[in-house]
């Protein structure tokens, strides 16, 4: 081991053995206005036979304490004050008996928790069981048939669907009553393109049934929300001085462009006033769609083909296909091209894709 010295000036390098003559050189660096938090002595304690071991965090302390730049102390001072201990909190035993509680594991049994019926044998498990409720609508994995698992009036909320059902009920009333012979160009407007998966899905609906009218209700709102999606997809955000504003630039009732906007949106920061979709919102707006089209498609919760919903949300049919999958669908191709997708109970959601060991 060496000691090097280096000479700014004469631009040269000696290196002098630290043993040379019995004598060793001990470096020490200080920063001034910093109060180092953590003794410097060795990494095991305050001696190599001591028995006392520091924390991983603490020998990191001690390294930029030791060797760090003012600015990364002064980090580090700011990180140590903002720590909080849970046993000076009042009413901490409370606290973390209620923590216990809620994330079912008690001091005799840690071994695994039970979440949507399926045993976690560890954190990655529990953390993508999580990440998929955020992702997903409000499922029942209990369900004891397939259309009790997603509820799309639950989806678009009490205020949304109350406003759906009002415009379906005058539509199929003018129907019955003869004043409105077209009831689907009447329900989706009678100018513009319309998207052919919904005119299809609402001209399949035999309206004498009973069940015609939710489905009809089902279609309507998926309609909307595929209006909403053109919208936030082509250009990731709706600008607008108030949500009055925003939700009129997107030509749907306000009840529902609101519950979209609250869903798969964020507020504007800055000068900007406005609603904007991140990647992770999109995706997460693209697993409703595809689900509410499966609902909208019959009570046996079976689409025999997506293809042309895929063409009108213009999305790559694989990638739909990926979100029914992780919304526990089981989706199919058949021998002249077109991609079904069915729900079955009891439900079952993908295992936690694992990455590749490098």
């Amino acid at each position: 081991m060496y000691v090097c010295v280096y000479d700014k000036k004469k631009n040269t390098l000696k290196l002098v053995p630290s043993a040379e003559k019995g004598t060793v050189f001990a470096l020490e660096q200080a920063v001034k206005e910093y109060t180092p938090s953590v003794a410097n002595e060795s990494m095991f304690g305050s001696g190599e036979g001591s028995g006392k071991v520091i924390s991983a965090m603490d020998r990191v302390q001690m390294l930029v304490e030791s060797f760090g730049s003012k600015k990364k102390q002064k980090v580090m001072e700011s990180r140590a004050a903002n720590k909080v201990n849970i046993h000076s909190v009042i009413g901490s035993d409370v606290m973390m008996k209620s923590v216990s509680k809620q994330a079912g594991i008690s001091a005799g049994n840690k071994k695994g928790m039970e979440e949507g019926g399926r045993k976690m044998e560890n954190p990655n498990d529990v953390a993508y069981e999580r990440a998929r409720k955020n992702m997903l609508p409000p499922f029942d994995s209990n369900a004891d048939a397939p259309s009790k698992v997603y509820n799309a009036q639950s989806i678009a909320a009490t205020t949304a669907w109350n406003k759906t059902s009002r415009i379906v009920d005058k539509v199929l009333a003018q129907k019955e009553d003869g004043t409105e012979p077209d009831w689907i160009a009447a329900l989706l407007g009678k100018k513009g393109q319309k998207p052919q998966s919904i005119l299809a899905l609402l001209k399949s609906i035999d309206t004498a049934k009973k069940s015609a009218s939710y489905r009809i209700k089902v279609v309507f709102f998926l309609f909307l929300t595929l209006k909403f999606y053109a919208k936030i997809k082509r250009r990731g955000s709706i600008e607008g001085t108030s949500l009055d504003d925003c939700v009129s630039s997107i030509f749907i009732p306000h009840e529902v462009g609101a519950r979209l906007l609250e869903l798969f949106t964020s507020t504007m920061d800055g000068k900007e006033a406005g609603f904007i979709a991140s990647k992770a919102q999109i995706s997460k707006l693209t697993s409703y769609a595809l689900i509410l089209y499966v609902i909208a498609s019959g009570k046996e919760m079976k689409a025999p083909s997506i293809n042309q919903f895929c063409k009108d949300m213009r999305m790559d049919p694989k990638e739909a296909s990926l979100h029914l999958r992780e919304a526990g669908f089981v989706v199919k191709k058949n021998g002249v091209g077109d991609i079904g997708a069915s729900l079955s109970v009891p439900l079952k959601f993908p295992p936690p894709k694992r990455g590749k060991r490098t």
